[in-house]
């Protein structure tokens, strides 16, 4: 596994040891330590709500009969008190004494409830607050209600409306968690900082000694981009603090000439390094330290965690050295389909049994798939996806079938047809067990109604049907599957790229144009001279977005200031700051002159003008000194490439750059992000088209006229006409010039 890594990546060579000193300050009497630490560890209480927990089987009936609730626990907690409360509402049909709901806790049964206990009283919601054990609770727990309703004791129907109970939405789980002394081991990485046990958004603070540099802001960014691929759809946010110790989980960035105050006399190293200490002020808390005789080094540690950190353990781990790492090429992140071939399904699933439906009314099989944002679909009908499946067989008169959905609308169905005649058998596929009666079908479609800056949802729900015989049915069969084979593939290989922009919305849901390489290799941050903490954990929550998007750490994003002299050729362009720092800042360099005027007439596009109609004709300005909170994001061309870009954001305060951050993290504002520059204040939104669109990719020359002058039909049959004149011009001469030859030599 290690040689694989190695091989793959990088070739790290990692010195670990753990006797290494790590005494914030020399403690004589150590005696306090005898009985273990002499704080409290802390103990939290927590509140699960169903609803936050993704439940959605509130209603169970006699053939769904069971529901599950789940919900983890985390490497570093302890649960105690666990409490589960809820209340359900039962069916008045229901007979009691043999109608009862069971309750398990990780399959361990819990307590029998009797329903409908009074015949003659129905009472409209029974209330229960139920003791979970705690000897039972593991990394991954489970709730588990399972319904037994009768109606009648000599004719049961199990499909009879008549039986149900449904479980109320306030339903929720109260416990307490309690601080765990976790050892020190880099092996446990990326816990205890991230846990993907924890289903909550991640929060990480970043600690620096005082204002960091670009090289250090290099080094924060790629660890938060890496932190953020690991939390995915959870989100993560990473504050910035300056030479303060936290009392929860953090990471320290420290180089021998800058160490925060409570880590003043840390010994100085000679590598690369990154270590693992209890906080010296809370020590049921970890830290993540990132040390280095300098800047360069902490970039050095930082990519030497991401890319080797499965290597890692003990407490310290020094790099040694790491070979170049590759440049990634365009449109090849993790987290996105493949745009060369065809990706089959079992290379997009996270478990062995994704691909599989079990039972009569089963969930969806779903599946997630990211598209690259520039792709052209224009007059394309859709993106193709050869589909292969297979299911139990059923009797002839039943019409079960599967029906697709994208981002839960329906898209298509079939019924799954039991002619073997017609029908690919699973021999060949699976081999293992080729003597089963399965069936298996085949069907090509195109997929529409897709968004390509968002991520997809692609389900494929079967819809097995039983065929009911006579008034007291008996309980379905069971043993229903239904399978999407992981041959299965979508191929997107034969789209070019070409995108219109500028566009917020893209940007802000994929990241593109910075995203278009995973490394985020050609692309510049320009910040202020001296950052301030929010704008830099505006920059971080950004990266760590980023990151969770292509699933790749942003090692290669180059930080510089505004007033640095830094080549702005060829670069797409992301600017942190405050408006008037950008005014402020000008210096002999012409380049960065251009940049920030272009970003000043923006700003004021933007904020003056976004009110009214974009025909007018006079450019209002008003001079107004106001203490509220304003943010404005911008996008525009860059003056130095006409195919790339630049983004500004631009905060008049401090909290506006929260303001920002807010807008770009949060799913409900983040929608709202459309057109090329957004204006954000206290009362939310407004999005403006302040500038003209340019568009980048490239398609061929044929499509890139008809498309252009798609708008434009009666350009588009001069055109055409001009060239049907042009190419009948030119067989004419040909023709005229073959009968001159042929004349010539009939002469002689």
């Amino acid at each position: 596994m290690i040689k694989n890594l190695l091989n793959t990546f990088l070739i790290l060579f990692i010195t670990c040891s753990a006797h290494k000193a790590c005494a914030i300050e020399p403690m004589h009497d150590k005696s306090v330590f005898i009985n273990g630490y002499p704080e409290s560890a802390n103990v939290s209480s927590l509140r699960l709500d169903f609803a936050a927990l993704g439940f959605n089987g509130y209603k169970l009936d006699g053939i769904n009969n069971n529901s599950r609730v789940d919900f983890t626990n985390r490497i570093d907690k302890l649960s105690t008190d666990l409490q589960l409360n809820f209340s359900y509402t039962n069916s008045p049909s229901l007979i009691a004494n043999v109608s009862h709901l069971k309750v398990y806790f990780n399959e361990n049964l819990v307590t029998v409830l009797p329903i409908n206990e009074q015949l003659s009283v129905v009472k409209n919601t029974v209330n229960h607050s139920l003791k979970l054990n705690a000897k039972y609770v593991q990394d991954y727990n489970q709730v588990r209600f399972e319904l037994v309703g009768y109606y009648d004791l000599r004719c049961q129907d199990y499909f009879s409306r008549s039986i149900w109970t449904e479980i109320n939405k306030s339903s929720n789980i109260t416990l307490n968690q309690k601080q765990l002394a976790i050892d020190s081991r880099l092996e446990y990485l990326p816990a205890p900082f991230f846990d993907a046990k924890d289903y909550n958004k991640l929060s990480l603070p970043f600690v620096f000694a005082k204002t960091p540099n670009t090289k250090t802001i290099e080094a924060a960014a790629t660890l938060s981009s890496w932190f953020g691929a690991q939390a995915d759809w959870r989100g993560a946010d990473f504050p910035v603090v300056i030479n303060k110790s936290l009392d929860t989980h953090s990471v320290v960035f420290i180089t021998n000439d800058s160490k925060p105050d409570f880590l003043k006399d840390y010994p100085d190293v000679e590598k690369p390094t990154v270590e693992i200490i209890s906080n010296p002020l809370h020590r049921y808390s970890k830290m993540l330290l990132i040390l280095g005789r300098d800047e360069d080094d902490l970039k050095t540690a930082v990519t030497g965690l991401a890319f080797g950190h499965k290597v890692m353990t003990g407490r310290t781990a020094s790099i040694e050295a790491i070979n170049q790492l590759p440049l990634r090429k365009p449109y090849d992140a993790p987290r996105w389909l493949r745009g060369d071939r065809a990706v089959h399904f079992d290379e997009l699933i996270d478990f062995d049994t994704q691909l599989q439906a079990q039972g009569l009314n089963n969930g969806p099989v779903k599946l997630n798939v990211r598209f690259a944002p520039d792709l052209f679909t224009w007059r394309e009908k859709g993106i193709p996806i050869t589909l292969q499946y297979r299911s139990t067989p059923e009797s002839e008169s039943l019409d079960s079938r599967l029906n697709m959905l994208i981002n839960q609308k329906f898209i298509s169905g079939y019924l799954l047809d039991n002619d073997d005649s017609t029908l690919n058998t699973t021999k060949t596929l699976l081999p293992l067990i080729a003597n089963t009666d399965t069936t298996q079908n085949a069907e090509n479609f195109s997929l529409n109604g897709i968004n390509l800056a968002t991520r997809n949802e692609l389900n494929f729900d079967f819809r097995f049907a039983v065929l009911k015989k006579g008034e007291c049915a008996i309980a379905p069969p069971g043993g229903e599957f239904g399978v999407i084979d992981g041959n299965s593939h979508i191929d997107v290989s034969g789209f070019d790229h070409y995108i219109a922009l500028p566009d917020l919305n893209v940007f802000a849901n994929s990241g593109f144009p910075y995203t278009k390489y995973a490394d985020l290799q050609q692309t510049l941050v320009l910040v202020d001279q001296q950052p301030s903490a929010k704008a830099l954990t505006l920059l971080f929550n950004l990266t760590g977005h980023f990151g969770a998007i292509t699933g790749y750490p942003t090692h290669r994003m180059v930080v510089a200031h505004l007033n640095e002299n830094v080549d702005l050729d060829d670069k797409d362009i992301l600017v942190i700051a405050k408006p008037n720092n950008t005014a402020q800042q000008l210096d002999e360099d012409v380049q960065t002159n251009v940049l920030l005027n272009n970003n000043q007439r923006e700003i004021k596009q933007a904020i003056y003008n976004g009110a009214y109609d974009e025909q007018t004709p006079d450019k209002i300005q008003v001079s107004v000194k106001s203490s509220g909170d304003m943010a404005v994001i911008t996008a525009y061309q860059s003056p130095f490439d006409s195919e790339r870009s630049v983004v500004s954001l631009n905060a008049t305060t401090e909290k506006a750059f929260g303001l920002i951050d807010k807008t770009l993290m949060d799913s409900q504002t983040l929608s709202q992000l459309k057109g090329s520059a957004a204006v954000i204040n206290s009362q939310g939104v407004k999005t403006i088209k302040t500038d003209e669109q340019y568009f980048v990719g490239h398609i061929p020359v044929h499509t890139l006229v008809w498309f252009h002058l798609s708008d434009h039909p009666f350009i588009l049959a001069l055109l055409s006409i001009l060239t049907l004149l042009l190419i009948s011009f030119i067989l004419w001469r040909l023709l005229q010039a073959l009968t001159h030859k042929r004349l010539a030599e009939g002469d002689e």
